[in-house]
């Protein structure tokens, strides 16, 4: 018995997915891509029944509901006793004449959601691990909550959200400059905001409304040695504090806010150039802040969900062209331009240049 195309693009997938953590090296991203190549067929789901079952599942309960609420009553007696008449078992269900239309638009909705979350979730891990590779970073497994607490300790960036709080991915990496070279984290900050409002009715009855709002930041941690407790913000946050310092530029004034553990850290640090460098950066990235720890660690943070990614422009649905996107070296600009900067930061601050 013939296997159906779906059952085939299953396997596929499947297998993919198993092969992936093994893939350490570009030869090996591009020998996982082998199977999908030699694969018979288009490597896409059919979804005709998924379909119709959500579109008669929405059909007949958009029915049901113009019945109950008396919308139709405007079509002829003869059409509007024939759907009573067809309809009338559906009355006498245990659940409801609504349960098995509801059940059936969900489980064609799941389909659908689920082939997809399967078949492009596989080519954006794919994708990802094209971006480590192609960037010479190590994805670091950490537990996301912890992690969130361990940088908290050091930062006070991580001070965000009233909810919830955590590093949803974690990667190690290394920069190397003409002067100076450091290890970096990179990471995407995750964190929640809750938010509970309660109204009261005519009736004086009370509703209770809870929203939940999820915002990222992205950045770098790495040892910066040069300065420390230093917080140059765009994006301020409760928690940090110091003594306000401004230096001449009027722009730089504009982006950002200085908080020092004195006057002498600031303008020891905020040389021309700096104040330069800091001023391009902040026209390249959205809300920029860096903060320097009483360590001398460096925690520089920004909202562009492309500081870490780069779009996927093609799937699995067509493998060759995907085959040939994954041999070009896809690069991070907007990290190579904060990397770059955070280099002749220390150039600039560093007392033996």
């Amino acid at each position: 018995m013939a296997i159906s195309n779906n059952k085939r693009v299953d396997q596929l997938l499947r297998a993919m997915k198993q092969s992936l953590p093994g893939v350490n090296d570009e030869h090996s991203l591009y020998d996982l891509l082998k199977p999908a190549l030699s694969f018979k067929g288009p490597i896409r789901y059919n979804n005709r029944w998924p379909w119709l079952m959500t579109v008669a599942g929405l059909v007949v309960l958009a029915i049901l509901w113009l019945l109950d609420s008396s919308k139709l009553t405007g079509l002829p007696d003869s059409v509007l006793n024939g759907l009573n008449w067809l309809l009338s078992p559906l009355y006498r269900l245990p659940l409801g004449p609504w349960s098995p239309f509801l059940l059936l638009t969900g489980i064609g909705v799941w389909q659908l959601l689920s082939r997809y979350q399967r078949l492009q979730g596989l080519a954006d891990a794919i994708w990802r691990k094209n971006l480590l590779l192609d960037n010479q970073l190590q994805e670091i497994p950490c537990q996301p909550e912890a992690k969130a607490r361990e940088f908290e300790r050091s930062f006070y960036e991580f001070n965000r959200g009233n909810h919830k709080r955590s590093i949803d991915w974690l990667c190690q990496g290394h920069y190397q400059g003409t002067e100076h070279q450091f290890d970096y984290q990179l990471f995407d900050f995750h964190y929640v905001d809750k938010h509970t409002t309660t109204t009261t009715d005519s009736k004086g009855r009370k509703h209770t409304h809870t929203t939940y709002r999820h915002y990222h930041r992205y950045g770098v941690i790495l040892s910066f040695g040069f300065t420390q407790d230093l917080n140059i913000l765009s994006y301020s946050n409760s928690g940090q504090t110091g003594v306000k310092w401004e230096p001449a530029s009027l722009d730089f004034r504009k982006q950002f806010k200085v908080l020092a553990g004195s006057e002498m850290i600031a303008s020891k640090f905020f040389k021309p150039t700096v104040v330069e460098q800091l001023q391009q950066l902040g026209q390249k990235l959205r809300q920029t802040n860096l903060e320097f720890n009483r360590q001398g660690i460096l925690c520089l943070t920004v909202a562009d969900s492309d500081f870490a990614n780069v779009p996927r422009p093609v799937g699995l649905e067509d493998a060759e062209a995907f085959l040939a996107v994954l041999k070009q070296q896809t690069k991070l600009p907007k990290l190579t331009l904060a990397l770059h900067c955070v280099h002749q930061l220390m150039v600039y601050t560093d007392s033996n240049f």
